[in-house]
């Protein structure tokens, strides 16, 4: 039931309306000053409060301002005896919802009186609307704000997991690799502690000869006319030179301190072009010479491919392409390895590269097994491989194609069972612009 509360210090005008609005269905309370009405509002909540202007003590403008702002669901009305534009602008600032002039008509009366809770409910719904609204904003703000960390933070999980299984794979390969590294290592190792091994015999006998040369220098010196000690020293001495052959051995050391740095320069490159393609975290955003990144990858691959094919090379001039020089490596070193192990005996691998149309193009064909026509279509997909159970993860043409596309390049395969296959990777020459 709508409660009410009535104040007047008229105690006629106090129950004419108790006995309107009683009639009229309503709950009201009177009271006699605002005093009164006070005590009743810390008792009980009304939903509207009429008051008459002028009362002994606090007049009725305070009494109001004093409702409306501490019960700011409690609509009000005043009464007043005069109809004066000025105080109808007071109440009205004041948040009064109208006023009733005295002497009033009941009809009227309660016309004021169900306007005042009309609006009243409205205002209140109102503002229900608004904080249920504005709750609702809140909470979609927060649950977007939320969705949107979430979405953050599985972005950064999936660019980790990318970057992971991109090592994996760059570290799989190299794992592949790393036996034939080995040999190819070995190699000039081999040789280059063999001319060591030489040179220092070579050493021994030489300086056996300067000994042998510096004695009879002193002796000679020391005599005026030769005797036969130094005749059998210098017949000693001729021995020895003929014995160490210091004629082959004087031209044998250039040559092999000559291949020895060769072998040594082979172990640095091959060292550095591993760790080029190993390390992780390295590779940014340069200017790079394909021709230059193929040979680099080569030299790695190498021992994958010099037993099963001839590679023959067509390199054209290129300009330098921006571009991430690891990540192309890891795509070149992957299509190579695969092209030598699609080769059962003994084959071709061919490198072309050209420019066309903005592009630089590479071309790495082999004379292998070839793909058969049914594989060609899903052949970038993750996980899929043609290869025995532990010697693929199928992850390789994907993270290749990866690796272009985030280039604004493209990576074409054409293959045909039994006659080869042909990879055609195009790189924008202005890079990722």
């Amino acid at each position: 039931m709508t409660r009410i509360l009535i104040v007047d210090d008229d105690k006629a005008v106090r129950n004419l309306f108790g006995q309107i609005l009683g009639d009229d269905g309503y709950d009201y309370t009177l009271a006699a000053d605002a005093a009164e009405a006070r005590e009743y509002l810390k008792e009980q909540n009304f939903e509207l409060v009429i008051s008459d202007i002028n009362m002994p003590g606090e007049s009725g403008l305070d009494f109001i301002r004093h409702v409306l702002a501490e019960h700011r669901d409690t609509a009000a009305l005043m009464v007043t005896v005069m109809d004066d534009l000025s105080i109808a602008e007071t109440l009205f600032e004041l948040g009064v919802y109208g006023y009733i002039i005295k002497p009033f008509h009941v009809k009227d009366a309660l016309i004021s009186v169900k306007n005042a809770l009309h609006r009243r409910k409205l205002e209140i719904d109102n503002r229900t609307y608004r904080e249920k609204m504005e709750q609702m904003v809140s909470e979609r703000t927060a649950a977007l704000q939320k969705g949107k960390k979430e979405l953050e933070q599985t972005l950064n999980r999936l660019k980790e997991t990318q970057a992971q299984m991109i090592q994996s794979e760059k570290m799989a390969s190299i794992g592949q690799l790393a036996a034939g590294i080995a040999h190819e290592i070995n190699n000039p190792t081999g040789f280059v502690s063999s001319n060591l091994s030489t040179l220092s015999d070579y050493q021994s006998d030489v300086i056996t000869l300067v000994k042998e040369y510096r004695k009879l220098v002193a002796d000679l010196k020391d005599i005026k006319e030769y005797s036969t000690s130094i005749l059998e020293q210098v017949d000693r001495i001729t021995s020895l030179e003929a014995e160490a052959d210091i004629d082959f051995i004087l031209d044998d050391i250039s040559g092999l301190i000559d291949e020895s740095r060769e072998g040594t320069e082979r172990i640095k490159k091959i060292a550095l072009d591993l760790k080029d393609l190993a390390h992780p975290g390295e590779d940014k955003l340069k200017f790079e010479d394909i021709n230059r990144n193929l040979a680099s990858t080569l030299n790695v691959v190498w021992n994958e491919l010099k037993y099963k094919a001839t590679v023959t090379k067509d390199y054209g001039e290129l300009p330098e392409v921006e571009c991430y020089p690891q990540q192309l490596k890891q795509v070149f070193t992957n299509i190579l390895v695969n092209a030598a192990q699609a080769i059962e005996e003994k084959g071709e691998i061919g490198i072309v590269t050209r420019v066309v149309d903005e592009y630089v193009e590479i071309k790495i064909s082999d004379t292998g097994k070839g793909i058969p026509e049914e594989n060609l279509s899903r052949l970038f997909d993750p996980f899929f491989t043609t290869k025995e159970v532990g010697k693929g993860t199928g992850l390789g043409l994907n993270i290749a194609y990866k690796i272009i596309n985030k280039h604004n390049g493209t990576i074409d395969v054409e293959s045909e069972a039994g006659k080869g296959t042909t990879f055609t990777i195009r790189v924008p020459v202005g890079g990722q612009q």
